[in-house]
C-alpha cells in the first residue's frame, strides 16, 4: 500500500460532490427558500456518506472509483466524527461571510492543504483519529 497524493485525496471528494449535486437536482423545483435547500443538500451529503459507512465499510463512491482504501480499520466513533467533520467541510461551499466561497477557500488553503502536506491526511481525517487513505500498489 502506498500513501495517497493530494490529487488522490481530492478526487474522491470531487466525485462525491458531483454525485450529491446530481441527487439534489429535484430541490430546484421545491418552493423552499435557499437556506433550506442548502441545508437539505448538506444533509443529503451526510446521509450519502453515512450509507457508505454502514453498507460499504466507509468506502464511498469516490474512493471506489479512485481505488483508495483506509489504511486500517477505524472505530465507528472515528468514522462518525470523520463524517460529521467532512459534512461541515462540504458545507463551506454553501455559506460565506464576505464573498461567495470565502469560507471554502479558507478551509482548503489554510486547513486542508497544509494538513495534507504536513500530516498526510485531511484536517477532518486528522481530527478523527489520524484516518489516512492509501492506494493499492
Amino acid at each position: 500500500m502506498k500513501k495517497t497524493n493530494l490529487f488522490e485525496k481530492a478526487l474522491p471528494s470531487l466525485i462525491n460532490l458531483v454525485v450529491v449535486a446530481l441527487l439534489s437536482i429535484p430541490l430546484i423545483w421545491t418552493p423552499w427558500d435557499i437556506i433550506t435547500k442548502k441545508i437539505c443538500i448538506i444533509g443529503l451529503f451526510f446521509i450519502y456518506n453515512l450509507l457508505f459507512l454502514f453498507f460499504n465499510k466507509n468506502r464511498c463512491l469516490g474512493m471506489i472509483i479512485v481505488d483508495t482504501y483506509w489504511k486500517k480499520e477505524y472505530s465507528l466513533k472515528n468514522k462518525l466524527i470523520f463524517l460529521i467533520l467532512y459534512a461541515l467541510s462540504f458545507s463551506t461551499l454553501f455559506f460565506w461571510i464576505f464573498f461567495p466561497l470565502d469560507l471554502f477557500l479558507v478551509n482548503m488553503l489554510f486547513l486542508q492543504l497544509p494538513m495534507i502536506l504536513i500530516k498526510g491526511t485531511t484536517f477532518h481525517g486528522y481530527l478523527s483519529g489520524q484516518m489516512v487513505t492509501v492506494k493499492s500498489p
